[in-house]
């Protein structure tokens, strides 16, 4: 009842909604938000925020507007009734550094890519780019491989030794 009222009393302002979606699917249905942007006046943007997969959020007019947007479109489960304020629109587009200690020296395990599985030491750490360099310890050749830091769990530490 008063969110009703207040978006009432600010008819001009923008309203922040999200959109409940089909997991996975956040893709398409932007591409087919996207093409209907045309046929529907009062929506400004649609957002995939990073931190909630599963949701979509709209900056429209109205709520009437977002609910006209989304009419007969696939993978959409709902809007959700309570609207977000501009500071936790913000806060969801917003993505977060990861803070990862990786050293010279430690042993970490691949955990995507063609090499997941496999246990490594760490030879080089670029943080500005987010990466490691690193040699297998099974491989009969020795070979320094650049990985990305996300990639990759440290098994042991070079501090622990």
């Amino acid at each position: 009842m008063e969110t009703t009222a207040s978006s009432e009393s600010n008819e001009n302002a923008s309203h922040f909604l999200i959109i409940r979606v089909t997991v996975g699917r956040e893709a398409q249905v932007m591409e087919r938000l996207e093409s209907q942007l045309v046929r529907v006046p009062g929506v400004h943007a649609i957002i995939k925020p990073y931190s909630l997969k599963g949701y979509i959020v709209v900056e429209a007019d109205s709520y009437e507007s977002v609910s006209q947007l989304i009419y007969n479109i696939k993978h959409i489960r709902g809007i959700i009734k309570r609207e977000l304020t501009i500071t936790e629109a913000l806060k969801t587009i917003e993505k977060k550094k990861q803070n990862i200690e990786i050293n010279i020296g430690d042993v970490v395990k691949v955990l995507s890519g063609p090499f997941k599985g496999e246990t490594a030491t760490v030879k080089g750490v670029n943080k500005d780019r987010g990466e490691i360099t690193v040699m297998f310890l099974e491989s009969a050749v020795p070979i320094n491989v650049n990985i990305k830091i996300s990639d990759v769990s440290t098994i042991k530490s070079e501090s622990e030794r």
